[in-house]
C-alpha cells in the first residue's frame, strides 16, 4: 500500500506549494482534483502541463485524477459532451500525468430503492470511455448520489458484471451516508471490489467531519484489513477539515489549519501501517 494526498488537501491555491510540502512529509505520490484554475481537467492545457513538470521535478508521480463526474442527475443535458469530451480528455491527461486511475460518481440520487436503469447504464458506458482511453475507473461511494454507501456502490458494479470498473472505497462518506459500521461491516461485502480508498472520516454526533483518529471510521482497523488483505493500491489522504476540532497545537506555525490537519492524518496512518 503506497499513501497519497489530494494537492488541494495541502494548499488549495497553490499545486506546487502542495507538492513541495508533500515531498517534505516524505510522500512519493498526490491525487489530482480541484486547482486554481478549476476542476480537473476543465483547466488550460498550460495549467496542466505545469502540474505535470511540478510533481515530476519533486521526484513524485501521481496516483490517480477525481474530476467530478457526474454529480448531476442522469437527464441533465451536460452529461453528453462530459462523456464525449469531459471524460476522454480526463484520461488523457490522467495518462499525461503517469496513471490511469480516474475516479467518478452515480449521479445524483433521487428517492430509495435500486438506481434507475438509465444510472446503471451511464455507468457502464463510462466504464467503455475510460477504457478506450486507456485508464480504470473506479466508482466512489458518495452521499446524495446512487452508490452512497460502499454496499450500494458493490451492488451496481456488480449490476454492470464489468471487470472495467471497480470501486474506489470512502468509509467516511459512507458514514455521512448513513452506515453505522463502514468497517466492518460494509467492507466484508465490498473487499473484492477495492482498487481505491480515499481517506477521512466523519462524526455522526455533530454532522461533520473529522480527524481520521476521531468519529465513526475505524481507521486503525480497516487499514490493518485492507493489509491483511493484501491490498496493494492508494491510499489517499482527504482530510475536508480546515480547523482543527480539538484545538490540538500546530507543531509548525508556518503551516495553516488544514494542512497541519492533512500531517496528522498522514502521521496516524503511517502509525497504523506500522501496527498493520
Amino acid at each position: 500500500m503506497r499513501i497519497s494526498v489530494f494537492t488541494d488537501e495541502i494548499c488549495p491555491a497553490s499545486p506546487e506549494q502542495a507538492i513541495h510540502l508533500a515531498a517534505a512529509w516524505g510522500l512519493t505520490h498526490v491525487e489530482v482534483r480541484s486547482l486554481p484554475g478549476g476542476r480537473f481537467p476543465a483547466v488550460a492545457d498550460g495549467e496542466l502541463e505545469r502540474l505535470s513538470v511540478q510533481v515530476r521535478e519533486a521526484g513524485l508521480a501521481v496516483s490517480g485524477v477525481s474530476p467530478g463526474f457526474f454529480k448531476c442527475s442522469p437527464d441533465d443535458p451536460s452529461i453528453g459532451r462530459a462523456l464525449s469530451d469531459g471524460l476522454p480528455r480526463a484520461c488523457e491527461w490522467a495518462r499525461r500525468l503517469g496513471t490511469d486511475m480516474v475516479t467518478c460518481f452515480a449521479f445524483h440520487r433521487v428517492g430509495s430503492g435500486d438506481p434507475p436503469a438509465a444510472v446503471v447504464d451511464l455507468c457502464g458506458e463510462m466504464a467503455a470511455i475510460a477504457r478506450r482511453h486507456g485508464c480504470r475507473l473506479a466508482l466512489e461511494n458518495e452521499a446524495g448520489c446512487w452508490g452512497a454507501t460502499g454496499v450500494e456502490a458493490a451492488s451496481l458494479i456488480r449490476q454492470l458484471g464489468s471487470e472495467h470498473i471497480s470501486l474506489c472505497w470512502d468509509p467516511g462518506n459512507a458514514c455521512k451516508a448513513g452506515s453505522v459500521c463502514p468497517y466492518p461491516d460494509e467492507y466484508q461485502d465490498i473487499r473484492d471490489l477495492v482498487s481505491h480508498v480515499h481517506m477521512k472520516s466523519f462524526d455522526p454526533a455533530t454532522g461533520s467531519w473529522c480527524l481520521m483518529d476521531e468519529g465513526a471510521v475505524n481507521w486503525a482497523e480497516q487499514l490493518g484489513a485492507l493489509a491483511e488483505d493484501e491490498y496493494d493500491g492508494f491510499l489517499v489522504i482527504e482530510t475536508h477539515l480546515h480547523v482543527s476540532p480539538d484545538q490540538v497545537r500546530i507543531a509548525d506555525a508556518a503551516l495553516s489549519g488544514l494542512q497541519s490537519n492533512t500531517l496528522r492524518n498522514l502521521l496516524f496512518v503511517r502509525s497504523c501501517l506500522e501496527q498493520a
